[in-house]
């Protein structure tokens, strides 16, 4: 799974990275937890999101508390996220997230990365209203089966686009679903791993020093 993360790039390199106008209002974040609004590109614009997707046809907004990751094995078929999958796929850009080891009775968090440059996660969001028509949009982030030395630390990674391949996850002319699941079978696999502090289990703790190298503390 993929509970927390980081983006900590400048508004103008996410921009560019994006090919979107700045986002506003946009402050770096080292502890992006579910349930906070996140940056994510849909086909129309840079925009936030509410983390913890919320179907359309939910009777309140409190089930998206707990579907903030969605399993790309089954994406296309739970009815929870498979209109989202089908026709409302979303990038979300980061520049590092965590997962937790379980080292017996405790479980230490370590940071994974890729040189500290922007990637993105492959994220689907939706649209929900009240019955005032007061309107919500909010996302969840594809997981797969850990790899490579991701293996070691958890059994879920979250799916990270190839930048190659971004045009291809955004692309919802064609309802078959066969270029979307092409684009997560071409993940990016490969990532820079260190433990940190367990700072960052606590979601109100903020700033950089919890991406710092637990060795150096």
């Amino acid at each position: 799974m993929c509970g927390r993360f980081a983006l900590s790039a400048s508004p103008e390199a996410i921009a560019e990275y994006l090919n979107s106008a700045p986002p506003e209002p946009y402050a770096p974040r080292y502890n992006i937890a579910p349930t906070q609004p996140v940056l994510a590109r849909t086909r129309q614009a840079l925009t936030h999101l509410r983390w913890g997707l919320v179907p359309a046809w939910a009777k309140e907004p409190s089930i998206g508390n707990r579907m903030f990751n969605a399993r790309s094995e089954t994406v296309a078929e739970k009815p929870s996220f498979r209109n989202a999958f089908r026709r409302r796929r979303c990038l979300i850009p980061a520049t590092g997230f965590y997962e937790w080891k379980k080292e017996g009775g405790r479980r230490q968090p370590w940071y994974c990365h890729l040189g500290g440059r922007l990637f993105c996660f492959a994220g689907i969001w939706e649209l929900w209203q009240d019955a005032d028509g007061n309107e919500l949009r909010s996302c969840a982030l594809l997981t797969a089966p850990a790899e490579g030395p991701m293996a070691d630390i958890h059994d879920r990674m979250p799916v990270v686009i190839d930048d190659t391949l971004r045009g291809l996850w955004m692309d919802h002319h064609d309802e078959n679903t066969a270029r979307a699941t092409a684009c997560i079978g071409d993940r990016v696999r490969d990532f820079d791993l260190y433990p940190v502090s367990s700072r960052v289990n606590y979601a109100g703790n903020e700033g950089p020093e919890l991406i710092r190298p637990l060795d150096v503390e």
